[in-house]
């Protein structure tokens, strides 16, 4: 029996070959669309759950609040004391360890030389909460003694190929380490990720238990899963005792810490949260709502061949087929088509998936298709499309009366009819409400990418700096001046389209003795203000002399010069031209206003721009940018900062970027939602356009001889078209309404998560309902036109 219902089945796809591809095709890329984004879900949902420990390991992050501060201020690090004094007071916490992002760091081992990006130093218990395999070594005792450090598989292989690693010595910053372990390279999905892990003990830092700032990432391994509250009231009750000095004293209105489930670190952390909910919910719904309409897609064009197989139907019924057995055999050519469709859908998915990552800058590991419930998953959407998608079409062609479909009078019913325009009516709300959110999206990014944020960040070039004495950099800073192509050369603390210091003002002139204000603050050279065109409201640039009172050793003679922005002088009370020669006092430093600048952004636009600080500290700087001029080549201004980095710094790589790329890297994940949307808005209209093409192909069908006699009294071509094209054109228009305020909802929720973003305008609606009715109406056209220029006299010969 199964044979023969295969047979039948071959042969009426066979049959009707280009019906029956366009609904194959379309049922398959909507499953590989799904497949893709699913992959792409799972992979971000199940970040940092590879830990065998995963239910039971916390993320320690801060929260403080000035006094001045409307609302808690997150922080994703904590100061170095806190990881030892958990671990040593809560009975709950089982191991407790400190990590501390080095950043990049030069390797060297015999003749290879690099800049290794992604070092960190972690104590001796990092290995017993955090379970990253391991190849070689011992975790419990790979980080116990200072100078050891743990390589990654990765970085193993590219200093010491296939030699073993272990106790051999490798320089790092031209000085010995001994390799004690290497490690698997941790996943894509985890929010730690690293080349090279440093024995915390080698530090000055892990002996001294420091409150009063914080810089490293804390975790704990609870003894169960259910102690989180516990540990979190202690931490809080710890907190109010540790700092009620600092409270009563009105310096903080309130710290906190905050133990946070690591697995829902990344799309739930205020403070450490490397994702965003709201993106998974969209693609999610992108993923879904293709998948649907993939579904109606086939469903039309199954049924608009029904009308080709009424004489079969009803043959059959009159030598005695039972409806029963016509609904299996028609289910089971829905589910055969369905099969075809899921195999081409995992193929093209797989095939997809490379050009994919690349194209939206994701990377999405197929390791969920090796899981046995994957396959599970794929059986169950084998058995829910063949129902959904083959169940409806059964029941409609197993319904049909013999007497009827042998005389030619099969006619759509008015609940079918209604039914399957609610279909194309959904179908197109949900492509024109992809291509709405598309066009708002790419707007928002275009205007992210393209807004003045007060301080020049174009032709930038980015070196590390960390590893170099400040007397370095300023011999690299004196060679390249006055070099061609080179417009100015300064250095800072932090990149400055993400600074990330926080500070507070805790005096200045004419405030009270516990005045304090919440500021962010930044370590600068001299010249980065004029190097990033940084507009001076009152006052002037640091100087030579400014950077030396500030580097005094004497702490009575001491004396700081600062430059802070307009938002910060209004509040404190000042106007630009007031706030020069001002005391203040920022974290023990004291000196005076130098001169106020005009607010620009220092992060990202998801935020609004806040009270900055700009000071000289040349104790250390993490970067040093490079301002190039215009009109000259990019080449060979790189080739001259080259030949001068290694003429000053002969034992460290030249690695360069530009300080664009870190500020697109700011809105990374808005990007590859916006490039997702262009995708799949397309491949929605697309398939959408497959299922109105079906169902123009089953009106035109069962209007066959209405048309003939139209055609007969002198209807013309035209006149024929119009009135077929019409209601679909009606329904393209009710799926824009419908879908409009959805849209508009939806990205005004979205676009609220920036302080700065664009206006939602009634041409973002007008052009995607544009476009969805050009692709409509050229879609029913070509059915129409067919179908008005048929011969009248084969239509009517039955009559």
């Amino acid at each position: 029996m199964i044979s023969k219902h295969l047979k039948l089945a071959w042969r009426n796809l066979w049959k009707s070959k280009t019906t029956a591809a366009i609904s194959v095709i379309g049922l398959s890329v909507g499953i590989a669309c799904f497949l893709l984004l699913g992959t792409y879900l799972l992979n971000e949902l199940r970040f940092d759950r590879f830990h065998q420990y995963a239910d039971r390991i916390a993320l320690v992050t801060a929260g403080i609040k000035s006094p001045n501060d409307t609302e808690m201020r997150y922080m994703g690090v904590t100061p170095t004391a806190v990881a030892p004094t958990l671990g040593d007071r809560f009975p709950e916490v089982e191991k407790a360890a400190r990590v501390y992002q080095r950043g990049a760091m030069t390797v060297r081992h015999g003749e290879r030389l690099f800049n290794e990006p992604d070092i960190i130093y972690a104590d001796s218990t990092f290995f017993g909460i955090l379970t990253y395999p391991f190849i070689a070594g011992d975790p419990r005792t790979a980080l116990n003694q200072p100078q050891s450090v743990v390589l990654t598989a990765a970085m193993a292989k590219k200093y010491f190929s296939d030699e073993n690693p272990i106790g051999q010595t490798i320089l790092l910053d031209e000085k010995p380490w001994q390799v004690t372990g290497v490690v698997q390279s941790p996943p894509a999905h985890t929010r730690l990720s690293f080349s090279a892990v440093l024995s915390y003990t080698t530090l000055e830092r892990s002996h001294n238990l420091i409150w009063h700032s914080g810089s490293d990432i804390t975790f704990l391994l609870l003894k169960n899963a259910t102690d989180f509250q516990t540990v979190q009231r202690q931490a809080d009750a710890l907190v109010k005792q540790r700092f009620a000095e600092q409270i009563k004293s009105t310096y903080i209105a309130d710290y906190r810490l905050n133990i946070e489930k690591l697995s829902d670190v990344h799309l739930h952390s205020k403070a450490a949260g490397t994702g965003n909910i709201a993106y998974l919910y969209i693609l999610g719904g992108i993923a879904i709502g293709l998948l649907l309409i993939a579904c109606i897609n086939f469903t039309n064009l199954v049924t608009a061949r029904s009308a080709e197989r009424t004489q079969e139907i009803g043959v059959k019924k009159v030598l005695g087929a039972e409806r029963g057995l016509l609904f299996r055999q028609f289910l089971f050519e829905s589910a055969f088509a369905v099969f075809i469709a899921i195999m081409l859908g995992l193929l093209l998915a797989m095939v997809a998936l490379p050009l994919f990552n690349r194209y939206v800058g994701m990377d999405i590991s197929m390791l969920h298709w090796l899981d046995v419930r994957f396959y599970t998953g794929i059986a169950t959407l084998f058995i829910l499309l063949s129902l959904v998608a083959g169940g409806w079409p059964a029941l409609v062609l197993s319904a049909f009366k013999p007497i009827h479909v042998l005389k030619g009078k099969v006619t759509n019913t008015r609940s079918g009819g209604k039914l399957r325009k609610g279909l194309v009516v959904f179908q197109f709300c949900i492509s024109i409400l992809f291509v709405v959110c598309t066009v708002i999206a790419g707007s928002q990014l275009h205007y992210i990418q393209t807004k003045d944020t007060g301080l020049n960040r174009s032709q930038v070039v980015v070196l590390d700096g960390s590893s170099l004495p400040v007397k370095t950099i300023e011999t690299f800073k004196n060679e390249l001046l006055g070099q061609t192509g080179i417009q100015g050369v300064t250095a800072s603390y932090h990149s400055p389209v993400n600074v990330t210091g926080r500070y507070a003002i805790m005096g200045a002139d004419g405030k009270e003795s516990d005045f304090a204000l919440s500021v962010t603050a930044i370590p600068i050279e001299k010249d980065f203000v004029p190097v990033f065109d940084i507009q001076l409201l009152a006052g002037s640039n640091l100087t030579d002399a400014d950077v030396e009172r500030s580097n005094l050793d004497d702490d009575d003679r001491r004396e700081y010069a600062f430059i802070i922005n307009e938002l910060a002088a209004q509040t404190m009370g000042w106007s630009a031209e007031d706030a020069l020669g001002k005391w203040i006092n920022l974290n023990g430093r004291e000196g005076r206003v130098k001169a106020v600048a005009a607010n620009f952004n220092f992060a990202s636009l998801h935020e609004e721009v806040k009270p900055i600080v700009l000071f000289p500290d040349y104790a250390w700087f993490g970067k040093l940018f490079i301002k190039t001029t215009d009109g000259t080549s990019i080449t060979h201004t790189l080739k001259t900062i080259e030949s001068t980095w290694k003429a000053v710094n002969p034992n460290k790589p030249f690695d360069y970027h530009f300080l664009d790329q870190e500020y697109e890297a700011l809105y990374q994940q808005e990007a590859q939602t916006a490039k997702v949307l262009n995708i799949f808005a397309l491949v929605t209209i697309l398939v959408a356009a497959m299922g109105l093409f079906g169902l123009a192909a089953f009106t035109a069908q069962q209007r066959v001889k209405e048309i003939g006699i139209r055609k007969v009294l002198g209807a013309s071509v035209i006149g024929i078209v119009r009135m077929l094209s019409a209601d679909f054109v009606k329904l393209v228009l009710i799926a824009a309404v419908i879908a409009s305020p959805i849209a508009w909802w939806m990205m005004n929720t979205w676009l609220a998560d920036f302080a700065y973003r664009i206006a939602i305008e009634w041409w973002m609606f007008g052009l995607a309902a544009l476009f969805a009715l050009v692709v409509a109406v050229l879609t029913v056209s070509s059915q129409a036109i067919k179908a008005a220029v048929a011969n009248p006299v084969d239509s009517l010969r039955d009559e």
